[in-house]
């Protein structure tokens, strides 16, 4: 038609490739080549921003951190488990309370001993039933009872304050006493020692002061108290482990359950 223009193509905003089909091609590859680089640099880039970052954290994280389970607080174990099965929550009062199910295959696949080992567990110890907001939380084939872990990581060792130290009492003045003289006629006569008076008698008007401090002294002497020290910040203020093996499992197959409350 008369009224529409011819489309324009490459060639006509470039006249030096016209009739060169070999120059058009190396042209084309080499622009597509610009993009690709340049889109690559752009990601690259955002990912070296974003890599510092914690990002968007989950309520899996928040459950396995209160747990005391996230990769981040056991930077040298080199590994990391993913449960399964996760909840974070509040109770009534408003504390935050976790629920964590994790599941090991065992065999080659690691099992309940690497479980244990990566985050410095005990053995489990003798059956406990499971708490019943567990059962409501996770909702699963929980069993109601199963072995249960000791209390972990054992609290710390208590260190005395350097803030109250206790004062050592005051020991009395001493008094002079008299030199016994020697009851061997044969000895050479020493000087003779001065002689020391009695103390006189306290004025009955004026009670001597006691020694120790009687029930009625307003100023006891202060006592000693120890402080303990801080706990780790990846030790939840209560947790509970419960490992159920599984029926006709491969060796090292378990159940893991856990509630920790912060």
């Amino acid at each position: 038609m008369d009224g529409i223009p011819p489309e324009r193509t490459v060639t006509d905003s470039w006249p030096a490739l016209h009739g060169r089909p070999v120059l058009r091609r190396t042209v084309a590859v080499g622009l597509v080549l610009c993009v690709s680089v340049a889109a690559a640099l752009v990601v690259r880039g955002v990912n070296a921003l974003t890599a510092g970052g914690t990002g968007r954290e989950t309520d899996r994280d928040r459950a396995e951190r209160l747990a005391g389970l996230h990769p981040s607080q056991h930077p040298g174990v080199g590994r990391f488990y993913v449960p399964v099965g996760a909840v974070y929550t509040h109770t009534s009062d408003g504390a935050p309370v976790a629920y964590l199910h994790y599941r090991l295959g065992g065999g080659r696949a690691p099992g309940l001993g690497d479980f244990l080992s990566a985050y410095d567990l005990p053995a489990p110890g003798p059956v406990a039933p499971l708490p019943a907001d567990l059962l409501a939380a996770l909702g699963g084939d929980e069993p109601a009872e199963a072995p249960e872990l000791p209390d972990s990581p054992p609290p710390p060792a208590v260190t005395p304050s350097p803030s109250a130290t206790p004062t050592p009492a005051e020991s009395p003045s001493p008094e002079a006493t008299p030199t016994p003289e020697s009851d061997d006629p044969l000895a050479e006569p020493a000087d003779p020692a001065p002689v020391v008076a009695p103390a006189p008698d306290p004025i009955p008007d004026e009670p001597a002061a006691p020694d120790e401090p009687t029930p009625d002294d307003p100023t006891p002497s202060p006592t000693w108290t120890p402080s303990p020290t801080a706990l780790p910040t990846h030790a939840p203020t209560a947790r509970r482990i419960y490992v159920a093996t599984i029926s006709g499992g491969l060796p090292g197959a378990a159940d893991i359950y856990i509630r920790a409350t912060g």
